[in-house]
């Protein structure tokens, strides 16, 4: 047996004669080949979720929402319409905000989430296409200009109150997609009242949507397939995320039918807060949506 022990050096050269090295050269070849031999456990591939990204660079303001080359055109009158989806909602607005456009008032920051669809198959699974370059930010207050849900002094001017182009917010040069809700006073600090800005920013996003579906898969410039796995034998592996469901200002809705949406999905609270297990690829997808 050899044993060295060095406790602090510098520039130390050792050597020894050549059969040692040998011997210890032929030792590693055997555990190399010990370990080669050891046969991978067997993967199943539980379900596939394909991404698709397409380039808006620039998004106007028109008369019918529509998909041409990188340019998205969103129908004026979809704000008027989007009244309609729920009855304390009294207005909305929708504006477009440039990245040189930044230092302007908005209302509470509710959502920042991106457009995103389902071409094929559920949340965690099929082909899922997506628009980058652009973010929706949902804001409102209600009838007495009281914010809605407000809890974190999110209203003032934007550039300082979301930090650009760090992790998980959006970059620096992304276009700003403000869906802004006017609801019924006394509203905004009930569940009701969030939930309806929601729902109109869904509906609003679900026109957009449809004309995102019918994006080519050639067209998109970035493209990605994740795989949930199943490896027999292999140590199982449980992410807890904790999540808030106690009103209006803490509430997630789960498994939507679109990627961050809220038709077809349904509340932590209504469902008791008890735990729910969700895929890698449902979590990926934009399976839990949260409100505020």
């Amino acid at each position: 047996m050899v044993k060295i022990s060095i406790a602090q050096a510098k520039s130390i050269t050792m050597e020894m004669p050549e059969k040692y090295a040998e011997l210890a050269l032929k030792e590693k070849s055997k555990k190399d080949k010990a370990a080669a031999s050891i046969s991978l456990p067997k993967e199943e591939v539980l379900r596939t979720l394909t991404w698709r990204e397409y380039l808006v660079n620039d998004v106007k303001i028109s008369n019918k929402t529509k998909i041409e080359g990188n340019l998205l055109y969103i129908d004026a009158d979809l704000a008027k319409k989007a009244i309609s989806v729920n009855p304390i909602v009294k207005k909305v607005t929708i504006n477009v905000i440039k990245p040189g456009e930044r230092d302007i008032f908005t209302n509470t920051i509710m959502d920042i989430m991106p457009i995103a669809t389902k071409v094929d198959g559920k949340i965690g699974e099929g082909f899922t296409h997506c628009l980058r370059g652009i973010v929706v930010f949902l804001t409102g207050t209600d009838e007495e200009g009281k914010q809605i849900a407000e809890f974190g002094s999110s209203h003032g001017i934007l550039k300082e109150k979301v930090a650009f182009g760090m992790p998980g917010t959006p970059g620096n040069e992304e276009i700003i997609l403000n869906i802004d809700v006017v609801i019924e006073k006394g509203a905004g600090m009930e569940r009701r009242g969030p939930f309806a800005a929601h729902q109109v920013c869904d509906w609003i996003l679900d026109h957009i949507r449809q004309e995102l579906k019918k994006m080519p898969p050639q067209e998109a410039v970035y493209t990605h397939e994740f795989k949930d796995v199943r490896r027999k034998g292999r140590p199982k592996v449980l992410i807890v995320k904790e999540v808030g469901g106690q009103g209006a200002m803490h509430e997630k809705i789960l498994m939507p039918a679109e990627p961050g949406g809220v038709r077809g999905g349904k509340s932590i609270i209504d469902l008791g807060n008890v735990p729910i297990i969700l895929s890698p690829n449902e979590l990926r997808d934009g399976g839990i949506h949260s409100m505020t």
